[in-house]
């Protein structure tokens, strides 16, 4: 088994940041965390200004209208309820006591970039935080590399399952693991997969489903590397579309076309001995056993 040092690179202290932490802690590997606290004001204000005159005015109002509801079903979802149950207040406490770690506003300030360059990462590993510029990524001696949960390169950007389903093009949500560079999610691909319609009985369920999903591979691919098996990534084609954040408009069409998909899954997985049932019960005639 090779040891090697790892920097996981989050924002608010995500779960999937110490799913991964709680993984190559378990393997006896170097960690260290930096945890993006918050992003500021005048940031969130230029990101909407861009969208606003990339998108127009309509797309940003429909946009928070998303980010408001968002915030709202946050509220009323059970502890517990999310793609890392196990992840809890004791043990993010468990893992910051043991390991380095550096809370800070914005990762490119140069406490930060001399925090990560005085651990000497060989992998620095993105759970969730913003673009990260090579002043920060480039300080992996191997790889940076980041759990994106879009198939590739057909779905780059944000929300990446709502974009597919609200597409019809289900066939495309899932995830994948890949190379960071300077084109936003363009890296080479490490690892990619679909995630099909199962029993989620919802899109939130579902994309719930996906995020594990996806650090579950991210945890295959750093076990393989802890195994001492080469990185080994293919090129993307310069294909695909960048998606920005989903508005409330095509959160609402993806959700219809997934309860339709959904209950369509539920019929053909029904068993040929209960479609004859009900095909008896409803057939005129017809007379129970």
């Amino acid at each position: 088994m090779r040891v090697a040092a790892f920097v996981i690179v989050t924002t608010g202290d995500l779960p999937e940041a110490y799913h991964l932490a709680t993984f190559l802690e378990s393997r006896g590997q170097r960690l260290a965390l930096v945890n993006i606290v918050a992003r500021p004001l005048s940031n969130q204000l230029h990101v909407l200004a861009r969208l606003r005159r990339n998108r127009g005015t309509r797309y940003v109002a429909d946009l928070m209208l998303a980010r408001a509801m968002n915030a709202l079903h946050r509220r009323r979802a059970q502890h517990g309820a999310g793609a890392f149950p196990e992840v809890d207040a004791r043990l993010v406490s468990h893992i910051r006591a043991r390991h380095s770690h550096l809370d800070c506003g914005d990762p490119h300030a140069s406490d930060v970039l001399g925090f990560v360059g005085n651990f000497a990462p060989d992998y620095v590993l993105l759970a969730g935080c913003p673009i990260l510029q090579p002043s920060f990524y480039g300080l992996a001696r191997r790889a940076a590399l980041n759990r994106h949960l879009g198939v590739l390169p057909d779905f780059r950007g944000s929300d990446c399952a709502i974009w597919a389903f609200a597409l019809q093009q289900p066939e495309r949500a899932g995830y994948s693991i890949h190379v960071v560079s300077e084109r936003v999610d363009a890296g080479d691909v490490v690892l990619c997969r679909p995630v099909p319609v199962q029993d989620d009985p919802c899109l939130g369920d579902y994309i719930r489903r996906v995020a594990r999903a996806g650090s579950d591979g991210f945890v295959e691919v750093l076990d393989r590397l802890i195994g001492g098996a080469p990185l080994i990534a293919e090129s993307q084609e310069w294909r695909g579309r960048y998606f920005p954040p989903a508005p409330w408009s095509t959160r609402r069409r993806a959700e219809q076309n997934y309860a339709r998909l959904y209950q369509h899954a539920r019929e053909a997985s029904r068993a040929p001995s209960e479609r004859l049932r009900s095909f008896a019960h409803t057939t005129p005639g017809s007379t129970a056993a």
